[in-house]
């Protein structure tokens, strides 16, 4: 509801300004650029409360639970149960090749290129959607430096 009234203040200022650019004269200069930056600000209000109302959707339709999955790093293959928030940075680190390390307990697992997760990950939009709502934070998880740096 909130997005869409702020889309219909968008349209309107933008009908006003365009109303007052086709006859000139008809207005002062102040008011003309007022329009004018008001209208980049509802927009990108209405574009957030969007994405929000969108990623609570997402979040509505599932059920946060634990996972166990298997992360294999060449032979070294680690059994692992994590909560909803680390196995949504565990999937966004590995979709967008994040070079890091999953502390787990004790030791690190580290999370490469040639990382494989065999187990069930929450879904693309649901991390995109923790991430949007700011409720994505990876304690757990620590970027590694990259090979590039360290050679």
């Amino acid at each position: 509801m909130l997005p869409a009234l702020y889309l219909l203040f968008t349209l309107a200022f933008a009908a006003a300004l365009l109303a007052l650019l086709w006859r000139p004269g008809a207005a002062r200069g102040i008011v003309v650029w007022g329009l004018a930056a008001l209208l980049p600000l509802l927009a990108a209000v209405a574009g957030a409360l969007t994405g929000q109302a969108r990623s609570a959707r997402v979040l509505a339709g599932y059920a946060a639970r634990p996972v166990t999955v298997t992360i294999l790093n060449g032979a070294d293959t680690r059994v692992l149960t994590l909560d909803t928030r680390d196995a949504a940075c565990v999937e966004r680190a590995l979709r967008l090749h994040t070079r890091s390390e999953l502390l787990a307990g004790q030791a690190s697992v580290p999370l490469v290129g040639t990382t494989r997760v065999l187990g069930e990950l929450p879904p693309q939009p649901v991390v995109e959607a923790l991430g949007i709502r700011g409720t994505l934070t990876c304690p757990h998880l620590r970027a590694l430096p990259d090979e590039a740096a360290s050679s």
